[in-house]
């Protein structure tokens, strides 16, 4: 009921009946009426992000822990200001007057035994700041706590699949801090009293200067030394810090936290963090599936009656509107949900590609406004339903979390910037020499060239260095094939070449996989490329299902070829080695069974699928065919950074088809190959691959596991899985991994098994046990590594709690010592 507090009354939620009351005889309403409690409460308004988008990776998110991080940094600099200006008014006191002797520069006398105590004393006043020693301590518990206050931030602020490992490297970041501080005064301190002191005292005593013993000031070499304690600490935390995190993260990378370069398919683990980075919500939350059909629906609609139409059809009703494009839908109870649903939708600019994204809100109608916080990325674990508020981005179908759409905007405009600055510096003298393109770019390899000219210096320094990297690794490996073609008992190298890349869209096949096309090239290799990226045919489907697959065709006499390699566009064409193929699948038998009709098929089909492969595999040894199985996975943080760089190549795209058809005078756009194959790298099939990114992640590694080797025979196979999380140490890696291969692979005819129960595989030879085929070869080097960098992490906290206190036993010799 309605009561009186004071000068105001309080109302219950039905107060929306209390204009009804002059109305009613009596202006009361009755104890049921006011029971009644408003069923439909008001939309909270959420039109723009409470945070701008970040990136999963960034230590800072929140602008004010920039800011406090960027204060502890001037803090840092100050403090040494201050030391320095200490140890600047002790030495002026102290040069040329002896007020004390205890502390007088000038009654240093080195020619005495005890001199070197005295002058190591000195050398610490002078490295704790003299006068202003009082003040630094007082000060270093804040100093202390505003580091605190950062780690846990930092920690706070990382996405759950990483909260482990940053809470340990920012622990150990902290450790190495200290330890290297603690260091590099006790390195200071053995400098001085161990090596300078002591030569200066034998150089006294020997008579060995030019001027009397009497008439020698040590009071510079003190200064020196004093202004290298003060100063030498300061540099070393930044490599202790730095020191703490290598350790910690090559411990989690070496223990499977991270996914290698290369491995098998057996060392593939889906609950590291590069598999479960995710949406920062758990996968089979309510929320999550639903925004996903909301991104799908949207993507299909162009104008705003569409969108509220097509909405309608997913139940979410047209219920208020607001300025800048801002609407709000209402479903009153959704089936799968449980609840009422609201779905508040903005536009949230600049446009990609001249679409503007759409920022989205779901959330359960009574739940409260929860996305600054903590709670809002962590799922209930009673029920498992996840946050109640779900934030994102929709483009083109797709639904991007708030790291994902940060990865995808950040590439899409830098390769923009990148762009601008390339056409800016066109035909300017750079450092002696001039740039290659007089004229705008033509295809997607020469489109990548510009772009370098328009990065930063020491990206362009970086990027050259990597290329002459890989074409270093092309050039070993072309060189190796041509040896094993002209071998003393004849050619030990394989006739033909199958290199099959399979696996997710924007992974970087093509990029990574290509290299190894270029070294069959530069050995004389006569190349194809086929696609299977759509079903079989009619005709196809009547025929054993591998025969559809082709094999290599090489020519019978040595000729001239048509293929031209990316890495050298001056060669028109290529000689060809008689008798030398390679062909490139780009997909093949993986696709069909996620994409294909092997998709819903039975398990006895798919078994009966697997055989066939493993039967095609095992002819192609039999018919001197090197067949390369490579299945290419990354995490979705790079496909989505992938897709904004694809984006921003097909904008540029636009630009460069009306520059080049300004030539023609007549406006009329002509078809140019190099230009159709940027607009055709990317389609609409990306974006709703990587709404299935878990999915399709599973059915290619069951392929892979189900195809990896035989169960039985002479010669073992397997695949190469290849993580492009990071590009190029995965291209390394995977050049290494064919020279693996080529060492192991022997001419038909001969024999494969010296010994029992041993198989060639592509790593190496490894004794094969039949009862355990899932033995993996190359995990002790990995677990050696992570023992390694666990005992440097040990080390650190050993040598910091011995300097503290933790333990009783005293360091031999620590800076506070003499």
């Amino acid at each position: 009921s309605i009561h009186q507090d004071g000068d105001y009354l309080q109302l219950p939620p039905s107060a929306a009946l209390i204009p009804l009351i002059p109305l009613i005889k009596g202006r009361s309403l009755p104890p049921e009426a006011m029971a009644v409690k408003d069923p439909h409460p008001t939309p909270r308004i959420k039109s723009m992000p409470a945070v701008a988008p970040y990136t999963r990776r960034a230590r800072h998110r929140s602008f004010k822990l920039i800011w406090i991080n960027e204060f502890r940094h001037w803090w840092k600099s100050s403090r040494l200001l201050v030391r320095l200006a200490g140890l600047y008014y002790t030495a002026g006191l102290n040069w040329s007057v002896a007020v004390d002797k205890k502390f007088s520069l000038t009654g240093v006398d080195l020619y005495r035994n005890k001199g070197g105590k005295f002058a190591l004393k000195l050398v610490k006043l002078l490295g704790h700041g003299g006068p202003m020693r009082g003040f630094l301590n007082a000060v270093q518990p804040f100093t202390r706590t505003v580091r605190i206050v950062v780690g846990t931030w930092r920690w706070v602020e990382a996405a759950p699949c990483r909260r482990l490992e940053v809470g340990v490297e920012e622990l150990s970041a902290f450790v190495g801090n200290r330890c290297s501080r603690i260091f590099s005064r006790l390195l200071v301190d053995s400098l001085s009293y161990y090596i300078v002191f002591p030569i200066i005292h034998w150089l006294l005593r020997n008579d060995l200067f030019w001027f009397h013993r009497d008439t020698y000031n040590p009071a510079p070499i003190i200064i020196v030394l004093g202004i290298l304690r003060a100063v030498l600490p300061f540099i070393a935390s930044f490599y202790g810090s730095r020191i703490g995190r290598v350790f910690t993260r090559a411990t989690f990378f070496n223990a499977g936290h991270r996914w290698r370069p290369v491995q098998r398919i057996q060392e593939l683990n889906f609950h590291c963090e590069d598999c479960e980075e995710g949406d920062e919500v758990m996968e089979d939350t309510d929320l999550l599936p639903l925004a996903r059909k909301i991104a799908t629906a949207l993507g299909k609609a162009d104008t705003d009656n569409k969108k509220q139409k097509i909405l309608k059809e997913l139940g979410l009703k047209l219920v208020g509107c607001g300025s800048g494009g801002y609407r709000v839908y209402q479903n009153p109870y959704d089936n799968d949900i449980g609840s009422a649903i609201l779905l508040h939708i903005s536009p949230y600019g600049p446009s990609i590609m001249d679409i503007l994204p759409l920022y989205i809100i779901l959330e359960r109608e009574e739940s409260a406004d929860v996305r600054k916080y903590l709670f809002q990325s962590m799922p209930h674990f009673s029920d498992n339903i996840g946050p109640r508020v779900l934030e994102g981005f929709c483009y083109q179908g797709a639904y991007f979390s708030m790291h994902h759409f940060a990865c995808m905007r950040l590439r899409y405009d830098a390769i923009m910037l990148e762009y601008a600055n390339a056409c800016r510096r066109m035909c300017q003298d750079k450092r002696g020499r001039k740039d290659d393109f007089s004229s705008p770019p033509n295809d997607l390899d020469s489109l990548k060239k510009f772009l370098e000219t328009g990065g930063r210096g020491r990206d362009q320094k970086k990027t050259r260095k990597r290329k002459a990297q890989t074409a270093k690794r092309v050039d070993e490996l072309s060189k190796k094939l041509s040896t094993m073609m002209k071998a003393r008992n004849g050619d030990e190298s394989p006739d033909r070449v199958i290199l099959y890349f399979e696996g997710l869209d924007c992974a970087g096949k093509s990029s990574s996989g290509n290299l190894i096309r270029d070294a069959l090239s530069g050995a004389g290799y006569e190349l194809d490329m086929v696609q299977y990226n759509r079903p079989p045919t009619a005709e196809q489907r009547k025929k054993p299902w591998m025969d559809r697959f082709l094999l290599p065709t090489a020519s019978t006499a040595k000729g001239q070829g048509s293929y031209q390699d990316e890495e050298s566009q001056t060669k028109e064409k290529q000689n060809y080695v008689p008798g030398k193929a390679a062909l490139i699948w780009d997909r093949g038998p993986g696709g069909d069974f996620v994409y294909g009709n092997l998709a819903n098929a039975t398990d006895s089909i798919k078994e009966e699928r697997h055989t066939e492969f493993l039967e095609f595999d095992k002819a192609c040894r039999d018919k001197n065919i090197l067949f390369l199985k490579l299945f290419f996975i990354t995490d979705r943080d790079s496909i989505a950074t992938t897709l904004g760089k694809r984006l921003a190549h097909k904008k540029i795209c636009q630009d460069l088809h009306k520059w080049l058809d300004s030539a023609t005078g007549n406006g009329a756009e002509l078809f140019r190959a190099g230009l159709d194959e940027i607009d055709h790298h990317i389609d609409p099939t990306d974006f709703i691959a990587f709404n299935a990114y878990h999915e399709n992640l599973h059915k290619f590694s069951n392929f892979v596991r189900k195809t990896d080797v035989p169960a039985k025979g002479d010669f073992e196979n397997p695949w190469v899985v290849i993580s492009t999380v990071k590009r190029h140490p995965a291209r390394l890696a995977t050049m290494d991994a064919f020279e693996n291969l080529l060492d192991t692979f022997h001419q038909r005819g001969s024999k494969c098994c010296k010994k029992d129960h041993e198989r060639i595989t592509g790593w190496k030879v490894i004794n094969f046990d039949p009862d355990k085929p899932d033995k993996i070869a190359g995990r002790s080097t990995s677990l050696m590594r992570m023992v390694l960098n666990f005992c440097g992490l040990v080390v650190l906290y050993w040598y910091y709690g011995r300097h503290i206190g933790i333990w009783e036993e005293e360091p031999f010799f620590t800076s506070g010592s003499m």
